[in-house]
């Protein structure tokens, strides 16, 4: 029994821990391999958030181009009959428009609080809350719909005839009807589910259309849009504003009042620039602002559209303190006065596009 204790002990001093210098080696290796994973941990993490805030960036760009030049190249749109040749005949009570040639391109330069005086944006939202130092474009054209006229056009006075969607139209909405050869803008003052529509006097301001068309003529919906950056009224995680871009459209209701539908299009849209591309006699283009003396809106046949567009998420190191040029402007840091932007860390980028005006070539 001695004997086997004897063994069992020489066993059990054989068993030894670390030692001190043992120890802190390794402790050492230990944390130098977590540091190295949590750094490469964090500069993955960054990575990963700056690459998805560039991505948002790019498609809230993308998204914003898409919207302002899909609604451009059709400026004054009237069907096959052209704006410079045949001028809308307006019967409508309370139209958007007194000359649609004039009217189918505006554009202002946001300088101060009275912007919109003289225009049907005075005193509206509108005014108060596009950004100043940007810009604002308003739009008007008609816009194809399923409907198609089936003729009865004995007379001037006649009630159209027509078939198709009439579900998308109410009584007073206003439209516009045009072949090759003229164009009258007038209010449906019948129910348009009945596929008769006439234009009586109750809400026109005659009851007689430039001509008699027939079943050869279009109809188009009537579209008056305005473009311009504000406020959202959100704020990012440290407490800056949101801004972006907003369409107001005007419901072309019959009153002296109009009434807009008011929609964000495009979140993260700091400023709008634009430049207008003046086709001059010699065949040239040259650009010009909008406040620029002397510029002819109506031989506008191109404009090139400039957003910063910036992210809601902060992924930058450091404040903001870049200038950023767009057409016709530079947008630099607070602190440098002028036309500016947040001091912020939130990522940017300028994106520019040119559109050519279809209806204007």
């Amino acid at each position: 029994m001695a004997r086997l204790s004897f063994k069992s002990t020489r066993v059990h001093l054989a068993q030894k821990g670390l030692s001190l210098v043992e120890l802190m080696i390794t402790l050492a290796l230990s944390s130098a391999l977590i540091l190295g994973i949590f750094t490469v941990y964090l500069d993955s993490s960054r990575t990963g958030r700056l690459s998805n805030s560039l991505a948002r960036v790019q498609e809230s760009s993308r998204i914003a181009v898409d919207i302002l030049a899909r609604d451009l190249r059709m400026v004054g749109f009237q069907g096959c009959a052209d704006p410079f040749a045949v001028n809308m005949n307006i019967i409508a009570d309370n139209p958007p428009t007194g000359d649609f040639l004039q009217t189918t391109l505006r554009v202002w330069e946001v300088d101060g609080a009275n912007w919109a005086d003289g225009t049907e944006f005075d005193g509206t939202s509108i005014e108060t809350d596009a950004v100043v130092g940007s810009d604002v474009i308003a739009i008007q054209r008609g816009e194809t719909v399923p409907i198609e006229v089936t003729g009865n056009m004995s007379a001037t006075n006649a009630n159209i005839q027509v078939a198709g969607q009439t579900e998308l139209f109410s009584q007073n909405d206003m439209v516009l009807i045009s072949d090759c050869e003229n164009a009258d803008l007038f209010r449906i003052s019948s129910q348009p589910d009945s596929n008769t529509w006439a234009h009586a006097e109750n809400v026109n301001s005659d009851n007689r259309l430039s001509q008699a068309y027939n079943d050869s003529a279009r109809i188009y919906r009537f579209s008056s849009n305005v473009y311009y950056v504000r406020d959202t009224g959100r704020v990012d995680s440290f407490g800056n504003p949101i801004r972006g871009l907003y369409r107001a459209r005007n419901n072309l209701l019959n009153s002296a009042t109009p009434g807009f539908q008011i929609d964000e299009m495009v979140e993260g849209v700091e400023n709008l620039q634009v430049l207008l591309g003046e086709k001059l006699a010699s065949g040239n283009i040259r650009y010009r602002a909008a406040d620029h003396a002397g510029l002819d809106l109506t031989a506008v046949a191109a404009v090139q559209l400039g957003f910063l567009v910036s992210d809601a998420e902060e992924v930058r190191d450091d404040a903001d303190m870049g200038s950023y040029a767009l057409p016709g402007e530079t947008i630099g840091p607070a602190s440098g006065g002028g036309v500016t932007h947040p001091e912020d860390r939130r990522l940017r980028r300028t994106f520019e596009t040119t559109v050519t005006l279809r209806n204007r070539d």
